[in-house]
Order: C-alpha cells, then structure tokens, then sequence
C-alpha cells in the first residue's frame, strides 16, 4: 500500500465525462502526505469534446481540477472592434458638439438665456471629455510623461465637469418649473464657478498597455491615492 508506483512503461488512462465544460481541465495528481498540494508532474491532459482525458505514468490520488475562464482572454478578442465603434461615437458626438457651438457662438450669443448658457457650457465639457479620449491612445505611445500627465488631468476634468453640468442642467429644470419664485443673486455667476471649480486629492498618473492578439493600445490613467 506505502509502494512508490512511477514511471510506468504504459500510462494509465483515465477518462472523465462532463457536459458542460466551464473553464480550463487539468489533470492533477496527490501523493497522499503533507499539505494538499496538486501538482501535473507526470500527467498530461487531453480534452476531447465533453471528455476529458488524463494519462498518467504513476499511481496516486488523481483528480480533474477546473479553472474559471479567462474573462480577459474573451474580453481581448472584441476590444480592437468595440475601440473602433467607441471612435466612431465619440468623433460624430464632437462633430454636432462643435456644429451647435459654433452656431452659438456666430448666431445666438446676444441672445442667450440662462437655460442657453447652461446648456452650451455642458457641451463644452462635453466636448473636452471627447477630445481627451480621443487623443489619449495617441498621446500615451509618445511615451512623454508631462503630456501623458496633462491629458489624464484633463480627461478626468471634463468628466467631473460633464457630471457637474448636467446636475447644474437638473437643478436649474427644478427650479425653473417646480420653485418659480426663487430669486438668487448673480445666479449665472455661481453656477459657472460651480460647474468649472473642480477638487483634487493626491492622484498618481501612469501609462498602461492593453495586448490583444493583433494590436496593443495604450492609455494615461489617474489613479486617486
């Protein structure tokens, strides 16, 4: 029973059904003492279909270990595709963000409201925050760490800018049809410096690179610390 059994002319073949297989098979093996550790050391693993099959050249405890699936490796193979629609996207967002300031500023500035300038100010931050994405692939593979640092701080500006504004856009729909009688001195004045006056913290900037099996993309990061 306490016999070392190893290095058998013929491997012992063992066969595993399964029919849903989720993650990746090993065939592992356990000599029974110490700590539970599973090692492949002289077992191979073949998956054939729903079956799994390990040859062994010794005797021992035997199992099929199963690993959770790679959700990165799944995530890679859509990343260049679902990057080129995010492009897309973000380019025909600036085109008509750029079409409806330009024709603000050229037709309608004598003529703003307070609801106007709210609005143009959010696509303005719109537009920032669309630029900065845009331009960080490009700018993080210079490899200049001023630049990627500028283009990190100003994404991460306009998106707090972004969120500001169209909480500023809500607050000022509330005001403007649920509490009509409030008056509030220099109103234009303080939203602005609200919706612009954004705080920081101690932030770290870095480049980080994602491979794919055709082509990496890196990016500039703020990681708040």
């Amino acid at each position: 029973m306490r016999a070392n059994i190893s290095n058998l002319t013929n491997n012992i073949e063992m066969f595993f059904t399964q029919k849903d297989l989720v993650g990746e098979a090993s065939c592992r093996s356990w000599d029974g003492k110490g700590n539970l550790t599973w090692t492949t050391s002289g077992c191979e693993t073949v998956k054939i279909n729903n079956t799994i099959k390990c040859s062994c050249s010794h005797l021992t405890f035997f199992a099929v270990l199963m690993s959770p699936p790679d959700v990165n490796a799944n995530i890679t193979d859509y990343v260049d595709s679902l990057s080129f629609i995010t492009s897309i996207g973000c380019g025909i967002s600036m085109f008509f963000l750029s079409v409806a300031l330009f024709m603000h500023f050229l037709l309608r500035k004598a003529k703003s409201n307070q609801a106007t300038k709210i609005l143009i100010n959010m696509f303005v931050a719109l537009f920032l925050l669309n630029l900065s994405f845009l331009s960080n692939e490009s700018v993080a593979n210079t490899e200049v760490k001023s630049a990627c640092v500028f283009i990190a701080l100003l994404m991460h500006y306009s998106m707090l800018t972004t969120f500001t504004w169209f909480f500023i856009q809500a607050l000022h729909m509330y005001l403007w049809l649920i509490r009509q009688n409030v008056t509030i001195t220099n109103y234009m004045r303080k939203i602005t410096v609200f919706g612009w006056s954004e705080l920081y913290e101690q932030n770290t900037f870095y480049s980080d690179t994602l491979r794919t099996a055709k082509t990496s993309m890196s990016d500039c990061k703020l990681e708040i610390t």
